[in-house]
């Protein structure tokens, strides 16, 4: 018996071993990640309000729509972007009526860039994050430079019109000051707003150009008011650029707080709030205005200088005064929360990167190659800076992981989210992405929950060959609702098997799996997304 069992054995090691060393590295690799292409495939699947089904009945307290942002066209024609934040932007939604029904839908957000790229069966010359192959000629160039960014693909927000009967309006973001109006409900494009400046001592001049702006504004603490800024680069010698500290009163009306001169504009993604103070950190990765004029490529036209202080700018709300300091060199796209405490200082959680060399690695090309995307280091480290402001510092802390229950990686998050309910406070719990989390593939991606109080209470979720996304912290009713981690995450998952999406909720507490449903169709990689209790009409007619 043990003599066959040994013959069997060698036989099979015979005939499997010389398949495996015949397959290239990538190859083999690509076996160990099935489905993990789906995120960086074009879907032109679109549909509305298809009902979708729970494997468990999910509560009827839950009432909303959960909307997110994201790619959804790589290509169009013989043309390819070759960076992923230039996919043409598709929404998704998950409309909860509050009658434990759940209903789909995703639509193409109908940008002038994706109708005319559309109608012409080819990538139309608008300014993007990076570039298209082949190449745009000089003429497109500056056809691009001209147009400016209209791919509207990384958030969606909702601003309250305060000057007509507090009407909510839908945007969806980018990085930069245009947006696009939306119809919630049916994902509908409304309508491309620009937003005139507010004038101040260099604002709306013919001198400088006034785009950059951010995908994640923040809330004015007791208002209906948002924040956000606006970068004005100045083309002419001689003239500094500037920031702007801007207060967002509807997509039409802005006031401005607060303007600063700067010698460079740095590339700012998000910033923080507190009740009475605006916090932004702007590290040293400079807008180059020659070579974005000359190459017409925003991201390689940014200059990343690795021995420069980050400059950290504190808004006094109500004054508009700008302290300034700096601190160790340090590059973030996303900050945490912020809040004051009783001492005066003011604390600030960031997900930190040592430098934007990772934004770069998501390049198209890399994220669909097996073996170029395990090799790139994509962290990023939870770091808390207490600012005092008596003293003109901030000290930074860093929040290990204690391993002792079998985690290591819960500071190493991105795409962070909380407990709406403690923005502002002294809060415990940050829920967050890690791609790569064994340190080995890009594709082991974790949801973690780090518990910053230090209780040892860090969670993580994790399914081998299933790829969530961000997830959205919905909390328990009041009724149930004790702790601040009494709620549910919300979370697209690429079912990489399956080769489909599921919307998972995970309880945040235990970060476990207690409900999901597949999707009529899969979902490309998302961005960013928000969670509108508000919303909770379903149009009769189901659409495809």
């Amino acid at each position: 018996m043990h003599l066959k069992m040994a013959f069997r054995f060698f036989l099979n090691f015979a005939i499997v071993v010389p398949i495996l060393m015949s397959m290239s590295a990538p190859d083999f690799a690509l076996d160990l990640e099935p489905g993990f292409d789906v995120f960086f495939k074009t879907n032109l699947d679109e549909m509305e309000n298809v009902p979708i089904y729970f494997d468990k009945p999910i509560p009827k307290w839950l009432q909303g729509t959960l909307i997110r942002n994201g790619l959804g066209r790589f290509e169009v024609g013989h043309r390819n972007f070759t960076h992923s934040f230039d996919a043409f932007g598709k929404l998704s939604s998950w409309v909860f009526p509050g009658n434990g029904s759940a209903f789909f839908s995703t639509k193409y957000i109908q940008s002038e860039f994706y109708k005319e790229s559309v109608d012409k069966n080819d990538i139309a010359s608008y300014l993007m994050f990076e570039s298209v192959v082949p190449k745009f000629n000089e003429f497109q160039k500056l056809e691009a430079l001209a147009r400016g960014i209209d791919n509207m693909n990384v958030n969606v927000y909702k601003f309250t019109d305060q000057d007509h009967d507090n009407i909510s309006q839908y945007v969806v973001l980018n990085d930069f000051w245009k947006l696009y109006q939306i119809e919630p409900s049916s994902l509908t494009t409304m309508q491309s707003v620009t937003a005139a400046v507010p004038s101040g001592k260099h604002s709306g001049g013919f001198a400088f150009l006034s785009f950059l702006s951010s995908a994640h504004p923040l809330p004015e603490s007791g208002t209906l008011n948002h924040f956000t800024f606006v970068s004005s680069v100045s083309i002419i010698p001689g003239i500094k650029s500037k920031i702007s500290l801007i207060r967002v009163k509807s997509t039409t009306v802005r006031e401005a707080v607060a303007e600063w001169d700067v010698d460079k504009v740095p590339y700012m993604h998000s910033f923080s709030v507190t009740p009475n103070y605006v916090i932004i950190f702007a590290a040293p990765f400079y807008v180059n205005v020659e070579k974005i004029l000359r190459t017409a490529e925003p991201f390689d036209s940014l200059d990343w200088f690795d021995d420069q202080d980050t400059t950290v700018y504190v808004i006094h709300i109500k004054t508009g005064h700008v302290q300034t300091m700096t601190i160790q060199n340090v590059f973030t796209m996303h900050h945490i929360n912020a809040f004051e405490r009783n001492d005066s200082k003011i604390v600030v959680d960031i997900s930190a990167y040592p430098s934007p060399a990772f934004v770069k690695n998501l390049e198209i090309a890399i994220l669909r190659d097996v073996v170029k995307r395990n090799n790139f280091d994509a962290h990023a480290i939870v770091k808390r800076y207490v600012i005092d402001l008596e003293n003109n510092n901030a000290t930074m802390i860093t929040f290990e992981t204690n391993e002792s229950n079998g985690i290591r990686c819960a500071h190493k998050l991105d795409m962070p989210t909380i407990n709406e309910n403690y923005r502002y406070k002294d809060y415990c719990f940050v829920y967050g992405v890690v791609l790569k989390w064994d340190d080995v593939r890009l594709s082991r991606i974790a949801i973690v929950k780090k518990d910053l109080c230090g209780q040892n209470r860090d969670r993580m979720w994790f399914v081998p060959n299933h790829y969530p996304t961000e997830a959205w912290f919905v909390p328990f009713p009041s009724y149930k609702a004790k702790n601040e981690d009494d709620g549910y995450l919300l979370v697209p998952v690429l079912d990489g098997t399956k080769k489909n999406t599921y919307l998972a909720f995970i309880d945040a507490r235990t970060m476990t799996t207690t409900h999901r449903a597949y999707l009529p169709t899969p979902v490309p990689f998302s961005l960013h997304g928000r969670f509108f209790p508000e919303l909770v009409d379903v149009p009769n007619k189901t659409k495809f």
